[in-house]
């Protein structure tokens, strides 16, 4: 009897030694907006009913207190910024990049962090204020965008643009493990025009037409069974390790074939057209989730699209 009373014990504290040095495991989130500065942001072409500044306002305004108590404990280390697809536009229009980041891995201590959170800092930055210069930076270069005519090479950025700035690793601190969700909120019509095209890496307004066309002369009735036979339609998968890492949501999608009243004037649209061509090159590209989102039609119906995305 005293040798099983023994082995038992001699369990337990195995048990509870396991048990001590096993690690906590915390969800910290990466949030990075990648807007697409390119002509969909001239409202005189593509007049829209939301613009993007409002989209990463209304976002970061639900930093607190809705994602920062989605399912969380304390010490979160998230992370809020911007990242460009077409690097050449930060000299170019002079944007101050260090007031595109809201950082909560830069205090050591939780009672710092609350502070900063719900604004009592009174000494150095707080949440509030660094989201108001956050914005402010973010409708300069907005501003300006609108009304160049620069491109965005969507594709090259996914192939190459998104890498170990982007994805943040494991974090292991002592018996605790920050495990950061990176996901990105990629705004873009949806169109790939950035100067190469037929070679794979365009989704141009010509190439969903010359899809609408040839897939209306084939009679067929599965859009998805004939892009898998005309693989000239598709875009060239990017080879980025980073990708199988990252969330992405794709929001505004413009579709192009829609009347000013919203009634399509083609079939297939040219929504479901992208939305097919785009999911063919998220899965090839191993991207590790993504979803595709329509214009919205107001700003707290962009936001939910980024929260929802967020919560699942």
């Amino acid at each position: 009897m005293k040798k099983y009373f023994l082995i038992s014990i001699l369990i337990c504290s195995a048990c509870m030694y396991a048990a001590a040095q096993r690690t906590k495991e915390v969800t910290d989130y990466n949030i990075v907006f990648a807007p697409d500065l390119s002509n969909r942001l001239n409202p005189k072409l593509y007049p829209k009913a939301v613009n993007d500044v409002d989209i990463v306002q209304g976002a970061l305004k639900k930093i607190w207190p809705d994602i920062l108590r989605l399912k969380r404990t304390d010490g979160q280390f998230d992370h809020y910024s911007v990242d460009f697809i077409n690097k050449g536009l930060i000299g170019l229009y002079k944007i101050n990049t260090n007031l595109l980041t809201v950082d909560l891995q830069q205090f050591d201590k939780q009672v710092d962090r609350i502070n900063y959170i719900l604004g009592r800092n009174k000494v150095v930055s707080c949440l509030p204020k660094d989201i108001n210069n956050f914005i402010s930076e973010y409708k300069k270069f907005n501003d300006k965008a609108a009304i160049s005519k620069n491109g965005a090479d969507i594709w090259t950025y996914f192939q190459s643009g998104i890498d170990d700035r982007i994805i943040l690793p494991d974090l292991p601190l002592g018996k605790i493990t920050h495990k950061f969700r990176n996901i990105m909120v990629l705004m873009t019509d949806g169109y790939i025009e950035a100067g190469i095209y037929d070679k794979g890496y365009d989704l141009s307004a010509k190439k969903v037409a010359d899809f609408r066309n040839a897939f209306l002369k084939s009679k067929g009735s599965d859009m998805a069974f004939f892009l898998s036979k005309n693989t000239k339609f598709k875009i060239n998968p990017a080879k980025n390790p980073f990708l199988k890492s990252l969330e992405v949501i794709v929001i505004e999608m413009y579709d192009r074939s829609l009347s000013k009243t919203g009634a399509a004037t083609q079939h297939p649209t040219d929504m479901e057209i992208m939305r097919l061509i785009w999911t063919d090159w998220m899965k090839s590209s191993g991207v590790k989730r993504f979803e595709l989102k329509p214009a919205a039609s107001n700003q707290a119906e962009a936001v939910k699209y980024i929260l929802d995305f967020i919560k699942k």
